[in-house]
């Protein structure tokens, strides 16, 4: 009977935890992002420019859509200008402006 007990409980953890690393935000437009997104995660579609690249693969850069640009930062030295990608990741404050921390990238 434990045993049983046991292995349902595990089994809803996994799903759980399945759940959670594959759960993904909808898609939310550059314009509508505000204080209220502050570390939380988001997803936002646009193109790239103004690539700048720092120590130890470090990136910062601009990504825009039909409704604003954002500031990007990453480790992720495979993008390019003129890209257009997927980006998911957390929203931060830095110098009074918002920026998004990537933790995601999806080609489009």
């Amino acid at each position: 009977m434990r045993k049983t007990m046991f292995i349902i409980s595990l089994i809803g953890i996994l799903i759980l935890l399945f759940i959670i690393n594959n759960s993904q935000p909808k898609i939310t437009e550059i314009s509508s992002i505000n204080q209220k997104h502050l570390n939380k995660q988001i997803k936002i579609i646009g193109q790239i420019s103004e690539i700048k690249n720092y120590e130890n693969n470090f990136i910062t850069f601009k990504i825009s859509d039909s409704t604003g640009k954002i500031i990007g930062i990453c480790n992720c030295p495979n993008i390019q200008e003129n890209q257009t990608l997927k980006i998911i990741g957390k929203i931060q404050k830095y110098k009074y402006q918002l920026q998004i921390q990537v933790e995601k990238i999806i080609s489009t």
